[in-house]
């Protein structure tokens, strides 16, 4: 019997489409992928993730990488965070799980910075009954250790949990951990396919 339901942010709560987001910053073609290449799939941005890395470090090794100035990577930055807009379908299916009784949690790969702005714009922590960041935690998805802390900083038992992300990568070793899982994909289509699966439609 499912009890707790765990949701990722990017791509399942919060859109995240980094060829959308660069090309919403410039119509440079050029530039969308020395942003592309040279920040986001970076292993740099992995460290920011997993909190091993500080922004401002990132940042001048995102410029002297890419070959763009400084000032234009914050403003990219920016850009990044401002993208992180709220899916409403997956929205509204978090406040359906809370208000049908269940325990609702997050588990993230995202650095503290990023997260303490989607926090002060839409309470996370209030609306959710708790949750780890990985930037906070030294750890990231699909590290077994991360799950792990979720379960006990929470007191869960895996097999009464299901826990939503994008990447199979993350749902096998959730999967391996005794949870259960469901891989997300598109938000009308899987929002409507959870619902079944928690029979709270």
């Amino acid at each position: 019997m499912i009890r707790n339901v765990i949701f990722d942010f990017g791509a399942v709560l919060f859109e995240w489409n980094p060829r959308k987001i660069v090309a919403t910053f410039t119509d440079d073609t050029d530039e969308q992928e020395r942003l592309l290449n040279h920040v986001i799939h970076h292993p740099d941005w992995l460290a920011l993730d997993r909190g091993t890395m500080l922004m401002a470090e990132a940042q001048h090794k995102f410029a002297s990488r890419s070959g763009l100035d400084e000032s234009r990577i914050e403003d990219f930055i920016e850009h990044i965070q401002t993208s992180l807009t709220l899916i409403d379908e997956s929205y509204q299916l978090v406040q359906l799980v809370i208000t049908m009784g269940f325990n609702a949690y997050f588990l993230t790969n995202m650095c503290s910075a990023f997260f303490e702005k989607l926090n002060e714009k839409h309470g996370l922590y209030a609306l959710f009954d708790g949750g780890v960041v990985s930037g906070k935690e030294l750890l990231i998805k699909p590290e077994p250790e991360i799950f792990e802390l979720l379960v006990q900083r929470f007191n869960l038992e895996p097999s009464e949990s299901l826990f939503i992300d994008d990447h199979p990568a993350n749902l096998t070793s959730a999967s391996q951990l005794g949870f259960q899982v469901y891989q997300f994909k598109n938000p009308s289509e899987s929002c409507a396919e959870i619902r079944n699966l928690l029979k709270i439609n």
